[in-house]
């Protein structure tokens, strides 16, 4: 089933749930919450703590209370985004583009309501898909970061 079809084959009652793996807010979400009784449920516990623990790419999260009309967190797991770049891009031109990033941060979490939880901690060094890129490093070492 194609992700467009999920939130009307729940509220169509053909399937009992879906779950994806999506920035949040996500408008298909909020279009099944608000076309029937759909509800967003927790997932978490031994599994999810041991799928996490055996596949660093993935990591606890939290969808925020409020962010679809939901009262309390809903505590789930997911993959954190990850910029990348070719391994051929100039070591300045990546530090450029980080800088830029870390030092407006408050500003670069208002481009997307997905940033606006973000931390550099995290940013930096929760589930790193890929290597950092020298130009990176290099400014990641001069904040004292690494």
């Amino acid at each position: 089933m194609k992700s467009a079809e999920t939130g009307a084959a729940v509220c169509d009652g053909k399937i009992d749930a879906y779950f994806w793996l999506v920035g949040h807010p996500s408008a298909l979400t909020q279009e099944s919450l608000a076309t029937c009784a759909a509800h967003l449920v927790s997932v978490e516990g031994p599994e999810i703590e041991k799928l996490i623990a055996e596949k660093p790419f993935y990591r606890a999260a939290v969808i925020p209370a409020g962010m679809y009309n939901n009262e309390k967190d809903i505590n789930t797991f997911g993959v954190g985004a990850t910029f990348v770049s070719s391994a051929s891009v100039s070591e300045e031109v990546v530090y450029t583009v980080v800088k830029a990033v870390f030092e407006n941060f408050e500003d670069f979490k208002k481009l997307h309501p997905a940033f606006a939880n973000l931390t550099e901690k995290e940013m930096i060094a929760d589930s790193l898909s890929a290597p950092l890129h020298d130009g990176a490093m290099k400014y990641y070492k001069e904040r004292g970061w690494l």
